[in-house]
């Protein structure tokens, strides 16, 4: 736009150097000012924008009032990261805090955290969070520390609830279920809520009868299908 402006003026006869750079401003200013006036709101727009941010703010503020069993589990779920006898590096907080955003849903129920879901994500400080976490770093780095933590949490915090995990072989699968048992009897009485536990599976139970958490650790390979060879071409018979 700049060399079409600049060409144009300079095709102009009668005009100075000076003259083009001030005709060439102007236009920028135009150009500049137009397009501020196309994307501003309306009135209308910024009156419903307002009114938006009201009805927002409200619900809010009327959400707190009313405690549901997702906001218990959610106090009880923070409390039991904090207290299985280790400090969490910042790296493992950071961990835990995307491992909540993606668990919000099932940690609410499906019905609650959608009713609910703009003050559950505000008190929780989260405005879009993920439901799928990738976690990439070194070796030694407390990923396998960080996951039996908050599986261990959710078992002690969460009514009915189902964890699946998959390891990279029998031994990992093995060496994660043991660290999620340990830490669930580090709380107090936890290893009386162990009813059933195995290789592969193990139930905590609940603050009822009926309520029995699970967790069930799969040993999995992350070796893929051997590739398919074409069989060897014959070489042709002599003749």
């Amino acid at each position: 736009m700049e060399f079409d402006w600049v060409c144009a003026t300079r095709n102009m006869p009668g005009l100075d150097t000076s003259e083009e750079s001030r005709l060439l401003t102007h236009l920028r200013d135009v150009v500049q000012n137009a397009r501020q006036v196309a994307n501003r709101p309306t009135a209308p727009a910024r009156r419903l924008e307002g009114k938006l941010e009201t009805f927002k703010r409200k619900r809010v503020n009327e959400d707190r009032t009313r405690e549901i069993p997702g906001d218990v589990a959610i106090q009880k779920l923070h409390h039991h990261l904090d207290s299985f006898g280790m400090e969490r590096t910042n790296s493992q907080k950071l961990f835990h805090r995307a491992f909540l955003g993606a668990t919000l849903a099932h940690i609410y129920g499906t019905n609650d955290f959608e009713r609910h879901r703009t003050r559950i994500l505000a008190q929780n400080g989260m405005e879009d969070p993920s439901f799928e976490v990738l976690v990439v770093t070194p070796r030694r780095w407390g990923k396998t520390t960080s996951v039996a933590m908050f599986v261990a949490a959710l078992l002690l915090s969460v009514p009915d609830m189902w964890v699946s995990v998959f390891s990279t072989g029998q031994r990992a699968s093995s060496s994660l279920l043991e660290q999620v048992c340990k830490l669930v009897c580090h709380v107090p009485q936890g290893s009386a809520r162990i009813l059933r536990r195995n290789q592969e599976q193990v139930f905590v139970r609940g603050d009822s009868p009926a309520d029995i958490r699970r967790m069930y650790s799969y040993p999995s390979s992350v070796q893929g299908p051997r590739p398919i060879r074409p069989p060897p071409i014959p070489s042709p018979a002599p003749t």
